[in-house]
Formats: structure tokens, C-alpha cells, sequence
């Protein structure tokens, strides 16, 4: 048997976190230009109008480059954080923009969109992290450097109480939490990250017994559907380990009225913001997609949920093809499995072609070393992955009514990163096999998943300072 503080407990995954995912997340903090992660802009302008109030931003309306005036959701700040938080100059040619662009020195209403939408639960520490740079008396640059630290420390901490609360299955768990995809999110403003790193640690504390375990875990579900109520199937995993005969067991109805509770102000919140403060994204004048059935010409100046809802409802399959063509075509899937493990800027710096190769192998060589170590527990499996594709199809639903051009063949947005946080909750499906003549193989699958992270750690942050 392997004792708690040998390769079966917490502390080499703790010590692997700590000398070789936070050092990474450290070094992109500092290598990445502010703007060059995941719609880090906008984020950042979250952080810095929550700490000036703003919960959730607010419609006005503005006048854009092709001289139309739209209604927009967004933020009142100093522009200069706008202009500090661009990682590239505005493309009117591409997509409107504000016209004029606010000059910096005053408040002015920013533009935010869909992100203006967002529960503001995780934007928290970054900042927290600006606030101290401004009592510091750092400029913006600075206040936003120590914003993406904080958040990169609330991340680190979060994934260091997952990795030493989990009961099992912290190889899967490690290898989500130092993905160069997850540690970049991290290093940045976007909120992302911590929903990855609250998935995971809702995951390990289901993986114990013990009473305080199942509320924490619950409270960290619903942070996660309220900043994404899409994600709002993964309260899943408060239903397991299903009872025998789970649809006669009084257990498995009171965790299923704990998980339409947990789901409840996510529900309520997007509500609230759709009603209240969602607008369009502007685009510039097209002509509604092959599969508009309404009157022509139709002519869009934005995205629009309505006209999108009215595509689908005309024709229901769609609302499995859409999502299907986007998810599992091959190539399809081969992107989104390299943006999760990391594409960087705006989903056009690739990482080196032996990272993308190296955790290929990995996940294959860890489910050979793993497999025999654990057995399945199949309802809770089947439950977990139903759990999974539902959300994916949500996520790539939701993207279609809210981003993507009216009537298009094909759903524009979802990215690899989107599903980094369901896989934690897939470690509940497994449980430990009796460990004795298994330790070897434990030792092996650590050794895997840390020889990865040391490559990330000398690739990374060279490929990084090449890319910018």
C-alpha cells in the first residue's frame, strides 16, 4: 500500500505545481503584451470598472465607423485603459468601431459586448491586484501587471487546494491545471482560468467524504454557471456517486434539488442580463447566411439572437447538425484540441508543433499507465459524459445565437479553451483500484505528466518572447 504522502497522495503533485506550472504562469504574465490572450481587453476593463463599482455594465448607445449608431453593452472608465489594454490597433475595415475613439484623460462609455454580460464573481482578484498598484502609486501598466499577477495567484491557489484535496484521479487534474492554454489564461485577465481551476477543485472535493466537502464544492458549480450559465450541466457532478437504484433513492433527489439550486442563479442572472443589458455585436452591413428563411432582401448591421432563434426553429435539426459540424468534424476537432492546449494571441500563434505532439502522447501514455489502476463506475460515467457533450452543445448554441452572422452554414467562436472545465468533473467517474503492485505505475504516470510540464516550462516561454 502507498502511504498518504507517498506517490498515491498530494504532496509530488504539489511540489510539480509549484516548481513547474507556477513559474510558467509567472513568465507569460511578464513576456505576454497586455491584449495578446483571449479577449483580454475586455476582461481587463471589467477588472478595472469593478473596482470602480461597475458590477455589470450598461447599455448606451454609439455612433461606429460606418457611421450607424448602435446600442452597446459596456463600461464608463478612462480610455487610457482601453488603449493600455489593445493588443492591437482597432480594424475598422474589418468590424465597426467606436467613432470617434474616446480620448484618453476623461471617462468614456467602452464598448464590451457580450462581456459586459459576465457575473463579475471571478474578476475579484485581478482586481484587488490593480487596486494595489494604484494605492502603490504604479501606472496603469503597472497596476495592470500586478492585475494579471493577482490573478495568476488565485489560480495557483486554487489549484493547489485541488491538488491537495483531491482523493484521486490528480494526474488528470494536474494535466488540466498546467496546460500551456490554462496557465496562459491564467497569466492574463480572463476569467477563463479560474473557472478551470474552481471546475477542478468542485471536482477533487467531490472525490472525498467527508460533510463540508459536497457544500464547497456546490457554492464553487454555481460561481461557475454564473459566470457562464451554458456551463450550467456540469452541476452534474453533484449527482454522483449515483445510488443503487438512484430513481427511487431519496439521496439522489435531494442532490438533484441541491443542483437545480446550485444552477438557479445562473439561470435568474442571465435573465437579468439579457433583458437588461445584452446588446447585438455590431458587424459591418451583410446580407443574412444560406440558411435565413425569412423575406429578402434581409440586411444585418449586428449579431441578433431573435433572427438566430427564428433560423433554428424553422428548421430543428439544425440544433444537433450546427453544433455537430462544429464539435466533431475532423478537422474541426483537431483545432479545438490545439487551442485547448494552447494557441496563443488571437488564435494565431501557434505553440511548437513538439508541445501540441508531446501532449498527444501524454494523454494516450496516461491512460495506458492509469487504466489499470482504476475502474469505472459506468452509470456515473454515462451520466458525466452526457453531462459534457450537453454543455459543449450549449456553449457552440449559445455562440451561434449570440456571435455568430444570421443564417450562417457554420458556427463562428467556440475554441478548444471553452472545454477545459469540463474535464475535471470526468475524474468522478473513476474511483482506485486496491493499490497494492499498482505504485509503480503511479510513479510512472507522475513522471509522465511532469516530464510535460518541464518541457512546457523551457518551450513556452522562449517560443512566448519569439511570438511577440
Amino acid at each position: 500500500m502507498t502511504g498518504r504522502l507517498g506517490w498515491a497522495g498530494p504532496r509530488p503533485w504539489l511540489v510539480a505545481f509549484a516548481l513547474l506550472g507556477l513559474p510558467l504562469c509567472l513568465a507569460l504574465a511578464l513576456i505576454v503584451p497586455f491584449g495578446e490572450v483571449a479577449d483580454e481587453s475586455a476582461h481587463m476593463l471589467r477588472a478595472v470598472a469593478l473596482l470602480d463599482g461597475q458590477v455589470v455594465g450598461h447599455r448606451e448607445t454609439v455612433t461606429y465607423s460606418d457611421g450607424v449608431a448602435r446600442p452597446a453593452a459596456g463600461v464608463t472608465l478612462d480610455p487610457a485603459w482601453e488603449v493600455l489594454s489593445r493588443g492591437r490597433p482597432p480594424a475598422p475595415h474589418a468590424n465597426p468601431v467606436p467613432e470617434p475613439m474616446p480620448a484618453p484623460g476623461a471617462p468614456a462609455f467602452l464598448p464590451l459586448y457580450t462581456i459586459g454580460t459576465y457575473f463579475p464573481g471571478f474578476y475579484v482578484p485581478a482586481a484587488l491586484g490593480i487596486g494595489a498598484g494604484q494605492v502603490l502609486g504604479l501606472d496603469h501598466a503597472g497596476a495592470a501587471v500586478l492585475g494579471r499577477l493577482a490573478n495568476a495567484a488565485a489560480y495557483g491557489a486554487l489549484a493547489l487546494l485541488a491538488l491537495a484535496l483531491a482523493r484521486r484521479s490528480r494526474a488528470l487534474l494536474f494535466g488540466v491545471l498546467v496546460l500551456p492554454m490554462s496557465l496562459s489564461l491564467a497569466a492574463s485577465f480572463n476569467q477563463d482560468a479560474l473557472m478551470i481551476a474552481a471546475c477542478a477543485l468542485a471536482a477533487a472535493l467531490l472525490t472525498g467524504d467527508a460533510a463540508w466537502r459536497r457544500p464547497l464544492a456546490a457554492s464553487l458549480i454555481a460561481l461557475v454557471v454564473l459566470a457562464k450559465p451554458p456551463y450550467a450541466a456540469i452541476a452534474a457532478m453533484l449527482l454522483v456517486p449515483l445510488p443503487p437504484r438512484f430513481w427511487g433513492s431519496p439521496v439522489f433527489w435531494r442532490r438533484v434539488g441541491v443542483a437545480v439550486l446550485v444552477v438557479l442563479p445562473g439561470a435568474l442572472w442571465i435573465l437579468y442580463t439579457t433583458t437588461s443589458v445584452a446588446t447585438p455585436v455590431p458587424r459591418l452591413a451583410y446580407e443574412a447566411g444560406p440558411l435565413w428563411t425569412g423575406p429578402r432582401p434581409a440586411q444585418f448591421l449586428g449579431t441578433d439572437t431573435r433572427a438566430q432563434a427564428q433560423v433554428l426553429l424553422s428548421d430543428p435539426a439544425l440544433l444537433l447538425s450546427l453544433p455537430a459540424n462544429c464539435l466533431f468534424g475532423l478537422k474541426r476537432a483537431l483545432l479545438l484540441a490545439a487551442g485547448a492546449v494552447g494557441i496563443f494571441g488571437w488564435l494565431d500563434k501557434p505553440l511548437p508543433v513538439p508541445v501540441y505532439a508531446a501532449w498527444a502522447a501524454g494523454a494516450v501514455g496516461l491512460a495506458l499507465l492509469v487504466g489499470p489502476t482504476v475502474r469505472s463506475r459506468r452509470m456515473d460515467l454515462a451520466l458525466l459524459a452526457f453531462a459534457a457533450l450537453l454543455t459543449a452543445w450549449l456553449v457552440a448554441l449559445s455562440q451561434y445565437l449570440s456571435w455568430t452572422d444570421v443564417g450562417e452554414v457554420r458556427i463562428y467562436g467556440p475554441q478548444g479553451r471553452y472545454f477545459l472545465p469540463l474535464i475535471p468533473m470526468l475524474a468522478l467517474a473513476f474511483e482506485r483500484r486496491p493499490a497494492d503492485g499498482l505504485a509503480p505505475r503511479t510513479r510512472w504516470a507522475f513522471a509522465l505528466v511532469a516530464a510535460i510540464a518541464v518541457l512546457d516550462l523551457a518551450v513556452v516561454p522562449l517560443a512566448a518572447s519569439r511570438m511577440y
